[in-house]
């Protein structure tokens, strides 16, 4: 099995790459309701899925001093594109798209250590995989 590297990944805003040095990338989960319809009469639990939830995302940057990171602040009213794309150019590894809300931004500052930022996006709709 080959492992997909993550050197060259990209992740930008539909409008341009995103500032800032990313350091990571989490991705919480796809998932999906689950409707419980268990009759009275039934011996076992019975259950039928509902609607999928895109969940969240995380991206973490190191924040340059020439330059604030460039992503749309928490808050705005409409979601916002997102394409990520693991890999090196040329179509290595998978690329991600979806709409997302910014929930969240985070900044953490400590001794000896570089300021990041935190940037948790709530997804909108469904992602695309290709």
């Amino acid at each position: 099995m080959a492992a997909i590297s993550t050197v060259g990944t990209t992740f930008t805003t539909g409008i341009a790459d995103v500032t800032g040095i990313i350091t990571a990338i989490n991705l919480g989960g796809i998932s999906t309701a689950e409707i419980d319809v268990t009759a009275l009469s039934d011996s076992n639990k019975i259950y039928i899925m509902g609607a999928k939830d895109g969940g969240t995302i995380e991206v973490t940057v190191m924040v340059e001093t020439s330059t604030t990171p460039d992503l749309p602040t928490a808050g705005d009213a409409t979601p916002t594109s997102f394409v990520l794309r693991f890999g090196p150019s040329g179509g290595a590894g998978p690329t991600f798209t979806f709409s997302a809300f910014v929930q969240n931004v985070s900044v953490e500052a400590s001794v000896d250590g570089a300021v990041t930022a935190t940037y948790t996006l709530r997804v909108s709709g469904a992602i695309s995989v290709s």
